[in-house]
């Protein structure tokens, strides 16, 4: 093609010898990208499929901005699973963490694909803006927000008129966030409720659990009903319980618990368990610590040296420990199932050759993470055919989602007997 009776040599000809440069290197990143583009569209067609992964749909009549820490219990007489979770939620006081329940929208093989809201006042727990006093109880120590995180809800079908029991770990953080570590610390608490059914009245909120006396100060102190430390002596370092996780075997209600010392990670994961539906407790032990890191790394072989949490699942009638790992570049680098040797008395399987817990099954964050936080916590249900629910943020936005997977937490799992 001509225009004005010169072609494109004609054209280049005339340019300087610089622009020549540029127009010839340009012409050359051309080529260069579509050969790259029609190789990369090959590569991915020959590429074999892997496990699809897409978010949970959640309807929410609250203004959710993000979602994470999925806990699952299944009613296996009335087929329904339902869903505990935190939600990320923008008010005219600021952001707000809630935790909110949810029913499987379709049972079969999209069942907990989608998911419905469990409407009413009390299900769940709600954040509010607040003032705590001073141990005087008439002075305003500080302004802020309680807010709630990291549900677990467990399906007790031997406690009649509280079979279902929700359990999340409540916080206050302060306006001013000079000192908020300090304040969410000593005030930080394991609430709970229950219910004959989700969808009916739920008993008041209960301080369940704090680490020890002061935990939180007076005069909140005395709205505690046990204080944990109280169980071991091992315990006595223990500052701050977070992320509870329940299930119900064998008659028994065993719940566990990240407990921190000091830090802003874990310190290691404990178990205690009830035989009369939590109405009193025992220590069982601890299950993971920090200085078990060492025998766990990843395919770089790189040591994790932190634990983010865990939570319990059951898969197939055996339970597993669903733990999150990392390091300080990431703190959550995806989901480590570990095994029980004795789960009665919170026994890891460990690695003969090590002595280390031993990784059952290991996996990666869903999409790839730019993150400080990344993510890993899951949950799990049979009554799910959609595989392990993960939690992530990804970095793209501060918001946090819960995936499907797709993928059993084990293979090839034997049944109990």
């Amino acid at each position: 093609m001509k225009i004005y009776g010169q072609d494109f040599t004609d054209v280049l000809r005339r340019l300087p010898w610089q622009y020549q440069i540029v127009v010839a290197a340009g012409s050359l990143f051309i080529v260069i990208t579509v050969i790259h583009i029609a190789h990369l569209m090959m590569t991915l067609k020959l590429k074999p499929e892997g496990p699809s992964i897409f978010p949970a749909k959640i309807a929410s009549q609250q203004k959710m901005t993000g979602s994470l820490d999925p806990s699952l219990a299944y009613d296996t007489v009335n087929k329904r699973i339902f869903m505990a979770y935190t939600s990320q939620e923008d008010t005219k006081n600021g952001p707000m963490m809630s935790t909110r329940l949810a029913m499987n929208k379709v049972i079969g093989a999209a069942a907990c694909k989608e998911w419905l809201p469990v409407t009413g006042a009390d299900a769940g727990f709600e954040a509010k803006k607040d003032t705590i006093l001073a141990p005087d109880g008439q002075t305003v120590l500080r302004s802020g927000v309680w807010h709630l995180e990291t549900p677990a809800l467990v399906y007790d079908p031997d406690d009649h008129g509280h079979e279902w029991k929700l359990y999340a770990y409540k916080y206050f953080w302060p306006d001013n966030p000079k000192d908020s570590m300090s304040v969410i610390k000593h005030y930080g608490v394991i609430v709970y409720k229950s219910a004959t059914d989700p969808f009916k009245e739920w008993t008041p909120e209960q301080w369940l659990f704090s680490p020890a006396e002061n935990y939180p100060p007076a005069p909140y102190g005395s709205m505690v009903l046990l204080q944990l430390n109280r169980l071991d002596a091992s315990l006595k370092d223990v500052t701050a319980y977070t992320r509870p996780s329940a299930v119900y075997k064998d008659g028994a209600l065993v719940m566990t618990f990240s407990a921190f010392t000091d830090g802003t990670a874990p310190d290691r994961i404990v178990m205690i368990s009830s035989a009369d539906h939590g109405n009193s407790w025992r220590y069982v032990g601890t299950l993971l610590q920090k200085s078990d890191l060492r025998g766990v790394n990843p395919a770089d072989k790189t040591p994790y040296t932190q634990i983010a949490g865990a939570t319990l699942i059951e898969q197939e009638g055996k339970v597993y420990l669903a733990a999150v790992l990392g390091d300080e570049k990431q703190f959550g680098q995806g989901t480590f199932i570990f095994g029980f040797d004795d789960f009665a008395n919170g026994v890891l399987h460990r690695d003969p050759a090590t002595g280390v817990p031993a990784v059952l099954h290991q996996l990666p964050l869903p999409k790839p993470s730019l993150s400080l936080m990344g993510g890993g916590a899951a949950a799990y249900s049979d009554g799910c055919n959609l595989g392990l629910m993960q939690t992530e943020e990804d970095g793209v936005s501060p918001n946090f989602k819960i995936y499907q997977t797709k993928v059993k937490p084990v293979e090839n799992v034997t049944p109990n007997k």
